[in-house]
């Protein structure tokens, strides 16, 4: 492929072959998607094609699975000369619903950065009777609008006048009628309604609580989560404890509609502890033996890794997904899904973590999945390969 800013890893998407327990919820209701995609040739019913502006086919597959297994996607060029064009991996900028926004990057490290090398595109999982589709994004007034107008917005709470600027990384959709939320992972809520230029901005401030756990020199995203499950704004925070010694996490929810202030329940309150593991657990195995301080015989456990990177599910079923390593560079790592209403640890999956530096954001929940067309036959023929 000529010269390329990505590992080889990205041109060797891994199998699902994750096999999910059954009160997963239902088959294919959300995802957790691999931000990256894969440099790869793969097809299925999820497979739809679009065009370049030079003028070259692109393809984009999704490959999902149940949590704790991450989904990913798969971008390919039939044109020799406009796949080596291809710079870095492709990326998610964001999903929602049926759609997702991806951009792909052409050139070398430094052109990858560039609006003006960059193509966007729309993809639309169909359902029904359509099948997927794959729309390019164009402006042809200013191609840096797509990027830069959207800006930090400055908010200040008049009942906490020593908060900082409210600087938004997420934005989520709140109800109907255009009702969207920006979010401040540290913060807050910015709502406004996004189809009426009149309506008023409302701000919605984080608990006292979550915003007294803020993170010196700790990237947001992979210490906070926030989703919008049956009509309710939750929120997941995951830090480590110095006083007990273990990592420790807590779930925040409100009526998504709500524009009340101090209106937040906490749902949850837990520590990580290996007595979250019982007989029930799957794929308990998956996990590291460390060594025991005490020198007997390497064991698994939980309380020795590193766990970041908490993952609502999109599900009304009480679950977490938290990212696991016995250290933060390692290439694999683990997904545990956490059973908060019964305190458990539910089962265990594995992420290939090695085009990744540390614990960043890697993958981000998506219900893109629930609207794939499939049917048991293909859906089952394409799940043995994995790629479904």
């Amino acid at each position: 492929m000529g010269t390329k800013n990505f590992l080889d890893a990205s041109l060797r998407p891994p199998a699902l072959d994750h096999q999910p327990h059954d009160e997963a919820g239902a088959p294919g209701s959300w995802a957790m998607l691999d931000v990256r995609a894969y440099i790869a040739d793969r097809r299925n019913a999820t497979t739809a094609h679009g065009r370049m502006n030079n003028g070259g086919e692109i393809q984009v597959t999704f490959c999902v699975a149940p949590p704790p297994a991450v989904s990913y996607f798969c971008v390919w060029c039939p044109e020799p000369a406009h796949l080596a064009g291809i710079g870095t991996e492709p990326r998610i900028i964001a999903a929602e619903a049926d759609l997702a926004v991806l951009r792909v990057g052409f050139g070398s490290l430094f052109d990858c950065v560039d609006p003006q090398c960059q193509d966007i595109f729309v993809y639309h999982a169909g359902g029904g009777e359509k099948g997927p589709s794959l729309r390019l994004v164009t402006n042809d007034d200013d191609p840096y609008c797509l990027y830069f107008n959207t800006g930090i917005l400055r908010h200040r709470d008049d009942t906490n006048p020593d908060d900082d600027d409210h600087y938004y990384i997420r934005v989520i959709m709140l109800g109907e009628g255009g009702l969207m939320g920006f979010v401040d992972p540290w913060r807050g809520i910015l709502v406004c309604s996004v189809l009426d230029c009149e309506d008023e901005l409302h701000y919605i401030p984080f608990p006292r609580s979550l915003k007294d756990n803020k993170k010196l020199l700790v990237n947001p995203v992979i210490a906070r989560d926030i989703a919008v499950v049956q009509g309710r704004i939750k929120v997941v925070d995951c830090f480590y404890c110095y006083a007990s010694g273990a990592w420790k996490a807590s779930v925040w929810s409100r009526a998504a509609t709500s524009l009340e202030k101090n209106n937040w329940d906490r749902d949850y309150v837990f520590e990580i502890r290996d007595g979250f593991v019982d007989t029930n657990t799957l794929h308990f195995e998956l996990l590291p033996k460390l060594q025991a301080e005490d020198g007997n015989s390497p064991q698994q456990t939980l309380e020795a890794l590193h766990i970041a990177h908490p993952t609502l599910s999109l599900n009304d079923d009480h679950n977490v997904y938290l990212m696991a390593k016995v250290d933060t560079c390692n290439k694999r790592a683990r997904v545990l899904a956490v059973d908060l209403k019964n305190k458990r640890l539910q089962d265990v999956g594995v992420f290939h973590a090695e085009r990744y530096l540390d614990i960043t954001l890697s993958y981000i929940h998506s219900r893109i999945s629930k609207y794939f067309k499939t049917t048991p036959s293909n859906s089952n023929a394409l799940a043995a390969h994995g790629y479904v």
